[in-house]
């Protein structure tokens, strides 16, 4: 049984389809800032890095850093 604490940044991005794409990053820095994650974002529209099955990533839709608190109640016995 333990408390696991972790943080996940997740850049959203808008397809030429019109869908929403999600990049996960675990455990981002802790001093990123919103200029650094913009500027990685638009960087990888302008290069098309990445097509998804919705079509190419078109704009910035959304940038967040999610903080997550697990409280882990039961560990199975070890056999």
């Amino acid at each position: 049984m333990a408390i696991i604490t972790s943080k996940v940044l997740k850049l959203t991005f808008l397809t030429t389809g019109g869908k929403s794409f999600i990049i996960s990053v675990p455990q981002p820095r802790e001093n990123l800032t919103l200029a650094e994650a913009q500027t990685v974002m638009e960087t990888v529209i302008a290069k098309n890095i990445i097509n998804s099955s919705s079509g190419e990533l078109a704009a910035i839709r959304d940038i967040r850093v999610i903080d997550m608190t697990t409280n882990d109640l039961y560990d199975p016995p070890v056999a």
